[in-house]
């Protein structure tokens, strides 16, 4: 019931006009949008439900930006903005999920928009994230999620060893729900506008590591999609779990990353130069479509 009030107050705001009024405040603005994973409209539920969004939801979404926001490519997020523009919007994707990288990047090139794919190579080639064969039907607790990555640090083969021992069965995700190959990732970025940027090389959680072992994480990470996408690369990074710290931020500076994206706090700063703990507002698979549309206006989105 509270979801429906919910909702219903969402679709009052946007119909007030309140949003449109909002947004014209927002020209000099940019948001960057984190998501995470689309798939089919028919696909049964699995994984983490709030990474997965629809496909229908997703294209709307879309729908929404390019009629209220000038959707640009993340090398782009810093330009000045130009008399009478409207607000600016970057499309990322965290993880390389065969969903994002098949189904998301088919509905950007239908409508020529850009975006940049976030990968950690150790993971492509369709194999499955801990947090989704973990979440079963009910979701990861906010004490599994707390021991995953601060006591074992993000590492999939510690956290699925602990599970192992304490019972936690997993569940098979479907295709979509599991990491694209190499050369779906390659075929997506023959679109134009479509980049990739690094999430590390094996995903953990980057501000539990060492020194020498973050170094290898970014350094890693970064030559290996060099190499493979040349030009289509970017040196950004969006960190793993949106977790990171001011070493992991002077160890991404040193690799040589032109900046960093943690996956919260909203909408970029006014006048922002690029830096290593930079906002994003992260998309959940659960976002109503007036939510949508009041968040990428400034509501509720600082």
């Amino acid at each position: 019931m509270r979801a429906g009030l919910k909702r219903a107050a969402e679709g009052l705001l946007v119909h007030s006009g309140l949003a449109s009024a909002k947004r014209r405040g927002l020209r000099d603005r940019t948001l960057v949008l984190a998501y995470h994973n689309v798939v089919p409209d028919d696909q049964a539920a699995g994984g983490d439900q709030s990474l997965h969004l629809r496909r229908g939801a997703f294209a709307r979404q879309l729908d929404e930006l390019t009629r209220h926001c000038d959707v640009v490519p993340l090398e782009r997020s810093f330009d000045p903005p130009h008399p009478g523009s409207r607000p600016r919007v970057v499309i990322t994707f965290d993880d390389a999920y065969r969903g994002a990288v098949m189904l998301g990047v088919s509905e950007l090139a239908a409508r020529g928009l850009p975006a940049t794919l976030f990968v950690a190579p150790a993971y492509l080639g369709g194999r499955s994230f801990w947090w989704d064969t973990l979440a079963g039907s009910t979701g990861l607790t906010t004490e599994v999620r707390r021991r995953a990555l601060e006591t074992l640090r993000g590492r999939e083969e510690d956290i699925c060893r602990w599970a192992k021992e304490v019972g936690m069965p997993g569940s098979a995700v479907p295709a979509m729900a599991q990491a694209a190959s190499v050369d779906e990732v390659l075929t997506a970025t023959t679109h134009p506008g479509i980049t990739v940027g690094s999430h590390s090389w094996s995903h953990p959680n980057l501000a539990r590591l060492t020194g020498p072992e973050m170094a290898d994480e970014l350094v890693r990470s970064r030559d290996w999609l060099r190499t493979r996408f040349g030009t289509r690369f970017l040196p950004w990074i969006a960190y793993p779990y949106g977790s990171s710290s001011p070493d992991v931020e002077r160890a991404a500076a040193a690799a040589g990353y032109d900046g960093g994206f943690r996956v919260d706090g909203g909408w970029l700063p006014r006048a922002a130069r690029p830096g290593f703990s930079l906002p994003r507002f992260n998309v959940p698979a659960g976002l109503s479509e007036p939510g949508f549309a009041l968040r990428t206006a400034g509501f509720f989105c600082r």
